[in-house]
């Protein structure tokens, strides 16, 4: 199988850990997931993912994340199903990684699509703020 260019904005599906998980000493989340690529440096080769998830944000914690438009959920295939993209923690890793992960439907592809420019724009710049506000966790896979 061949990996996908990585580019900001690519919804890859990924083996992400959850920042609480990795503290515990958990190193496989048990769950693959699509994820966003928010940072990609080519010159280290190195990539950061957002997590997108099913679940609404915790009541006081609205603002560390965002609902994605059901027309980009459909338009990058993901799920009917309302989909959230949690602002607030990064998994940071050298791409390719043995954490990347085929999609369900179609065993030869790990992406899913990319991100319309301007909604892409509108997350990177919400994980930025948050990270000069030091409210962004990071784990490093």
């Amino acid at each position: 199988m061949k990996y996908p260019v990585p580019s900001q904005g690519l919804v890859v599906r990924y083996n992400y850990l959850w920042h609480k998980d990795h503290i515990a000493g958990v190193s496989d989340s048990g769950k693959d997931r699509p994820c966003a690529i928010v940072l990609y440096s080519s010159k280290k080769g190195n990539a950061a993912v957002v997590p997108i998830t099913h679940s609404p944000p915790e009541v006081g914690e609205e603002d560390l994340s965002m609902e994605i438009p059901p027309d980009i959920c459909k338009a990058i295939g993901l799920d009917e199903d309302v989909n959230w993209i949690r602002v607030s923690e990064l998994n940071m890793f050298d791409w390719p990684s043995v954490h990347l992960r085929p999609l369900p439907n179609d065993p030869s592809r790990f992406d899913y699509g990319l991100m319309p420019r301007e909604f892409f724009e509108q997350v990177r710049d919400r994980v930025v703020e948050l990270m000069m506000q030091k409210r962004v966790v990071q784990t490093k896979r």
